[in-house]
Formats: C-alpha cells, sequence, structure tokens
C-alpha cells in the first residue's frame, strides 16, 4: 500500500537523528574526532535530503486518503535543531583551539 511509504520517509529521517546525534557525541569529547567539513557536509545533506523527504511526504499526503503522518513533521524539526546545534559546537570548538594556540 502508498501508505507504507512514510515508514521509509520515517526511517531515512530516523539514520540522520541517529547520525546527527552520533556527531554530536563525538563533537563534545575531548579530543578532536571529527573535522569542521565532515560536520558541515553532513549537515548540509541531512538538511537538504529531511527537506525533500518533507515536500514529499506532503505530496504524498494530498493523494493518500489517510491523510498525512505529523511525526514526520517532528522529526524534521529535531534534524533541523540537532544540525545547528552541532554547527554551533564545532565552530565554537574550533575557535576556542584557534584562540589558544595564540
Amino acid at each position: 500500500m502508498l501508505v507504507d511509504v512514510f515508514y521509509y520517509i520515517k526511517f531515512s529521517m530516523g539514520v540522520f537523528i541517529f547520525s546527527l546525534l552520533v556527531t554530536l557525541i563525538l563533537i563534545l569529547l575531548k579530543k578532536s574526532v571529527v573535522s569542521g567539513y565532515s560536520v558541515s557536509m553532513l549537515v548540509f545533506v541531512s538538511c537538504i535530503v529531511s527537506g525533500v523527504n518533507m515536500i514529499i511526504s506532503g505530496y504524498i499526503a494530498d493523494e493518500v486518503p489517510s491523510g498525512g503522518d505529523p511525526i514526520t513533521f517532528y522529526m524534521f524539526f529535531v534534524v533541523l535543531l540537532l544540525s545547528i546545534v552541532n554547527m554551533i559546537l564545532v565552530t565554537k570548538k574550533r575557535w576556542k583551539s584557534l584562540v589558544n594556540r595564540i
């Protein structure tokens, strides 16, 4: 059935949430495990793909009589929030390391 597509959209958003949470944990470690470039690319890809998933979810919700799935909407905001937090922490950590060198 076509409504099963919502499960795949939730799965892809869940993968992005999981990867952003792992990245957040790696950023919070004392050692420099991840670079700013890798975090920025992950944030960029996760935001773009999650946004496209939301657009596709809206098109599917218009065609299916059962309506949409509000969980994907909230998952999209979680992806955006984690992306912003990751970028802020990476920028702050990099700025602190540059100041300590000087």
